[in-house]
């Protein structure tokens, strides 16, 4: 299936966390509040949606996933979810505790346990957003998180396929993506950006837009045995997450000044997880 094609049938859109508009050409595959509270995924209007805390009334938002296709949702183990044949979109929470290694394995092997039964085994992206993130702390959860895919058969292409992100509150929220056919590509750059490659899109994590583009390039994606190449304009949807009000300003008004003006950009202020940086860009090119 062509770039364009896939494009249409998976996408992702921001709206403001008030009156979500419907699109009568689309179903929602699923949607992930950024609040100032946490909530337990929850099916509302037949999608699963997630609520995390990373905002407040006046930054929140909803960053919206729909597809071209019909979908069909459901619940299991404390896991909300939905599927269109050729996508997955999971979402579960683990509330406050001291065993992250425990409550990762358990939460993970629900969701993984779904995924193998519906037939998408390739989990593509995720997004795991960790109330008090440490180092030591994030250890601990992914092992859970790499024990509960050893005992599934479903596959994963580990930290380049992540965003980790620390929230002030709410315990550990995590979603994902998974997919039924290809083979999603782990994309590395020399500066330390990372993504995965999959039906003609790139979702990846870079700590600085020069990195991103260094990441999408044609000789950057040849390295890695992809026939394809990207530019700054090619990204579709952009989370911005950054350490102190002033980062973000300023990739505020350099992603003013180099993005497509359609591109869908979102900032937020959250705990990163490698220390000596203080922005990270996440998004989706394609």
């Amino acid at each position: 299936m062509t770039r364009q094609l896939r494009a249409r049938a998976l996408s992702s859109r921001f709206e403001p966390l008030t009156a979500v508009p419907d699109d009568p050409a689309r179903s929602r595959l699923g949607v992930v509040r950024f609040a100032g509270t946490s909530f337990n995924p929850v099916l509302r209007a037949g999608h699963p949606e997630l609520t995390v805390c990373l905002a407040d009334d006046e930054t929140g938002f909803a960053e919206v996933w729909t597809s071209s296709r019909g979908v069909e949702s459901g619940e299991h183990k404390a896991i909300t979810y939905a599927h269109d044949g050729e996508y997955l979109f999971c979402a579960g929470r683990i509330p406050p505790c001291d065993e992250h290694t425990y409550a990762a394995r358990l939460a993970f092997r629900a969701a993984l346990e779904l995924a193998g039964k519906l037939g998408y085994h390739h989990v593509f992206r995720m997004w795991n957003y960790l109330q008090d993130l440490t180092p030591q702390m994030y250890r601990e959860f992914l092992i859970g998180q790499a024990e509960a895919f050893a005992k599934r058969p479903v596959t994963w292409s580990g930290l380049p396929a992540a965003a980790v992100v620390g929230s002030p509150g709410g315990g550990i929220a995590f979603h994902f993506l998974a997919c039924r056919t290809g083979t999603p590509t782990t994309i590395i750059a020399p500066s330390g950006a990372r993504g995965v490659y999959l039906h003609g899109r790139l979702f990846f994590t870079a700590p600085s837009l020069d990195d991103a583009e260094e990441l999408m390039s044609a000789a950057n994606l040849a390295q890695w045995g992809v026939d394809d190449g990207f530019g700054l304009h090619d990204i579709t949807s952009l989370k911005v997450y950054a350490r102190q009000p002033g980062d973000l300003s300023l990739a505020r008004f350099e992603c003013d000044t180099r993005l497509d003006h359609e591109t869908g950009v979102a900032f937020l202020l959250a705990t990163l997880l490698q220390e000596d940086l203080a922005v990270e860009f996440e998004g989706v090119i394609g």
